[in-house]
C-alpha cells in the first residue's frame, strides 16, 4: 500500500496541505527547523492508525477549534482483500497514468481509496471512507484502518523488548501459555525457579530478535534470552523482558536499544505496509545509519523482487549520513510559510543535477540558502573565506544563517543552481566572468530569484586575484603555488609563460621582476594570471582555500577591485 496524496488542513503548525507522492516507495522528507516533517507524519499516522487517538485544543493550528481538522490521504497499491464489494469496493476511485483521480475509475486507471479524518470542536474524531459518487460516506472502525497497515518505527519504546501484551516479541512468540504458568511458579519462587530460557517458544523468540537485531547493527555482547524483571507492578507477561546475557536490554545503550526495537518491529511488518520512521538517525552512529537504511530499503527490494507489495517508506532526517544514502527522486523538501503556515513538500525537477550535491554535500540541502560555486577555485575561496568571515559579522559563522556552499560542477552551475532553487531554496550563485551566461540561463534564473555574482568585467578568478594584488600579496600567491605544485614546477610554468623573464629572476622576489628584467607590472599580473588558470594553480579546493587569506588582504587593501566588489556583495547576501 502506498500513498498518492496526502491533504492536510488546520492540523498542529500546518494551516494547509497539499503532497502528490505519486505513490512513491520511498520518500525521504528534509527541511529547515520546524517546517512541519514531523507534523505530516503524525498527520498520516492520525489518519490511518488503528488506534483511537485523542485530540485536544493542541492539535488545532493555532488552537483554533472553530475550524476542524481535516486529513485526507489517497491510497493505491491495494490487496484484492480491499477491493471487494464486501469490504471497500464501493468506495474504489481511479488514478490515471497522467496523474488524474477519477472518481469512477476507468479502464488503466490504478485502483484508489481516499481516506478522511476530521476533528472538529467536540475533540470527536471521524474516519470515512469518500468517494463523490457514494451518497454517503463509509465511517472507518479500529478493525477497518488496521486492513491500511501502517507502521510507526519509534525505535524507542521498551515494550517492545517485552513479552507484555501488544508488543511484537509477544507476536514473535507462537504460545505465550506455557509463559503464563511459569509466572505462576516465579511469583511464588522470585527469579531463580522461572527457568524462562526452558520454554522452547520464548528461546525461539528471542533467537529471532538476535538474528534481527544483528542485522540492523546492533551490538550484542553475548546471546539474547528471556529474562525476569520483578517490579513493583507484580508479575505479567511484561515482566519477561529480553535479555543480553544477564542484563535487560533495555539497559543497553540508546543506539543498541533503538536498532533492536528497531529490527523487531521490522520482523512483524506485514508485505506492503506504510512505515514512518522520525529522525532515523537518532542516536546512531554514521555507520549504523547507513546500515539501519540499508536493511529498511533492501526489504522494499526483496519484496519487489519476490513479486510481493513493496509498500511504502516516509521517514524523516537532520543526517547527512542518511541523505547521502538517498537518491535524489527520493528526497522531499518541507517547507512552510512563515505568515500563512502554508507547507509544501517539492521534489526535484531536475534530479540528475542534484545528485553531486547528495553524494558530496548532502549537508547544504539542509540550509536554508545556498551559494552555488562556480567551479573548485571558487569553492576553495569560499571554504576559506567562511572561516575568515564571521570577524566581520561578531564571531558569527554562515551557518548560524543557516547558509551553505556547494560546487556547481563548472557549467552546471546554472543547472543547479535553478533546480536548488525550484526546491525552495534561496540560492545565488559566485562564478567568474570569463564566460557569458546564455540569454536563456540568465531569464530562467532570474525568474527563480537566483541572485548571480561575479566580476564586473569578463574575467576568471585568476585574473580577478592577481590584477588588484600588491607586489607582496602576489607574492603570497606565488608561494602558494610552488608549495602546491613545487617550486621547479612553477618556475618553469612561469618561465614559459613570460619568457622575457630569466630564471634566476623568477626565484627572487616578485618586487624585483620589473626592476631586473624591465617588464610591465601589469604585465606581469596579466601573464601570471593566464597561466595559473592554465596551469591549475588554484583549482582544487584545499588550494583554493588556502590562498583565502591573501584575497582577503587583496579585498582589504583594494576595495574598489573587481575582486572586492564581487566578494562583498557574496559576504552581503550569506548574512542577509
Amino acid at each position: 500500500m502506498r500513498i498518492g496524496k496526502l491533504s492536510v488542513t488546520h492540523f498542529r503548525g500546518i494551516s494547509e496541505l497539499e503532497w502528490v507522492a505519486a505513490g512513491a516507495s520511498l520518500c525521504c522528507l528534509i527541511g529547515p527547523g520546524d517546517s512541519g516533517k514531523s507534523t505530516v507524519l503524525d498527520a498520516i499516522e492520525a489518519a490511518l492508525s488503528a488506534r483511537w487517538l485523542s485530540f485536544n485544543e493542541s492539535d488545532f493550528h493555532n488552537c483554533d477549534t472553530t475550524k476542524e481538522i481535516a486529513i485526507e490521504i489517497t491510497l493505491g497499491e491495494l490487496s484484492k482483500s480491499l477491493l471487494s464489494d464486501e469490504r471497500f469496493g464501493m468506495y474504489v476511485r481511479g488514478w490515471s497514468r497522467d496523474g488524474v483521480i477519477n472518481d469512477e475509475p476507468e479502464d488503466g486507471d490504478e485502483p484508489l481509496l481516499t481516506v478522511r479524518l476530521t476533528v472538529d470542536a467536540t475533540m470527536e474524531p471521524v474516519w470515512q471512507l469518500v468517494c463523490e459518487r457514494a451518497e454517503v460516506p463509509r465511517v472507518l472502525s479500529n478493525r477497518d484502518r488496521a486492513l491500511f497497515g501502517l507502521v510507526r518505527l519509534a525505535g524507542h519504546d521498551p515494550r517492545h523488548l517485552t513479552w507484555g501484551q501488544g508488543s511484537v516479541l509477544a507476536r514473535l512468540t507462537d504460545s505465550n501459555d506455557e509463559a503464563a504458568r511459569h509466572l505462576a511458579d516465579a511469583y511464588r519462587s522470585a527469579r531463580a525457579s522461572a527457568n524462562l530460557a526452558g520454554i522452547d517458544a520464548l528461546k525461539t523468540a528471542s533467537g529471532e530478535a538476535e538474528r534481527l537485531a544483528r542485522s540492523f547493527g546492533a551490538y550484542i555482547n553475548g546471546a539474547y534470552g528471556p529474562g525476569l524483571e520483578l517490579t513493583r507492578g507484580g508479575f505479567s507477561s511484561g515482566s519477561i523482558a529480553l535479555h543480553d546475557n544477564d542484563v535487560p536490554l533495555r539497559l543497553a545503550g540508546l543506539g543498541t536499544r533503538r536498532l533492536a526495537t528497531l529490527a523487531i518491529q521490522r520482523a512483524s511488518i506485514l508485505d506492503g505496509a506504510i512505515v514512518l520512521v522520525d529522525e532515523i538517525e537518532h542516536g546512531l552512529e554514521p555507520h549504523r545509519i547507513i546500515g539501519a537504511i540499508a536493511q529498511l530499503k533492501g526489504a522494499q527490494t526483496e519484496a519487489t523482487t519476490s513479486g510481493k507489495p513493496s509498500g511504502q517508506l516516509l521517514m524523516t532526517t537532520h543526517s547527512d549520513v542518511a541523505l547521502g544514502e538517498m537518491s535524489p527522486e527520493d528526497i522531499y523538501v518541507v517547507r512552510r510559510e512563515p505568515t500563512s503556515k502554508y507547507t509544501t513538500v517539492a521534489l526535484p525537477s531536475d534530479p540528475a543535477h542534484l545528485t553531486k550535491i547528495v553524494k558530496k554535500s548532502p549537508r547544504a540541502l539542509f540550509a536554508r540558502k545556498i551559494l552555488v560555486c562556480e567551479g573548485p577555485t571558487e569553492v576553495g575561496l569560499m571554504l576559506g573565506l567562511r572561516e575568515l568571515l564571521p570577524r566581520n559579522h561578531h564571531g558569527v559563522p554562515i551557518e548560524q544563517r543557516g547558509a551553505a556552499l556547494v560546487d556547481g560542477g563548472g557549467a552546471e552551475a546554472p543547472t543547479v543552481a535553478l533546480a536548488l532553487a525550484k526546491l525552495g531554496y534561496l540560492v545565488a550563485m559566485y562564478r567568474d566572468s570569463d564566460r557569458k551566461l546564455t540569454a536563456q540561463q540568465a531569464r530562467d534564473l532570474a525568474t527563480v530569484k537566483v541572485q548571480v555574482f561575479q566580476y564586473p568585467t569578463a574575467i576568471h578568478t585568476e585574473t580577478a586575484l592577481f590584477e588588484s594584488a600588491s607586489d607582496s600579496h602576489v607574492q603570497e600567491l606565488i608561494d602558494a603555488a610552488r608549495e602546491e605544485k613545487g617550486a621547479a614546477a612553477v618556475n618553469a610554468s612561469i618561465k614559459q609563460g613570460i619568457p622575457e623573464l630569466e630564471l634566476d629572476t623568477i626565484k627572487q622576489s616578485f618586487s624585483s621582476w620589473s626592476l631586473l628584467e624591465g617588464v610591465d607590472d601589469k604585465e606581469l599580473r596579466v601573464g601570471l594570471a593566464k597561466i595559473s588558470s592554465d596551469m591549475s594553480w588554484f583549482k582544487k579546493l584545499h588550494s583554493g582555500r588556502e590562498i583565502a587569506p591573501t584575497a582577503s588582504k587583496i579585498c582589504t587593501n583594494a576595495p574598489a577591485s573587481s575582486l572586492a566588489v564581487c566578494l562583498s556583495q557574496v559576504e552581503q547576501w550569506l548574512y542577509e
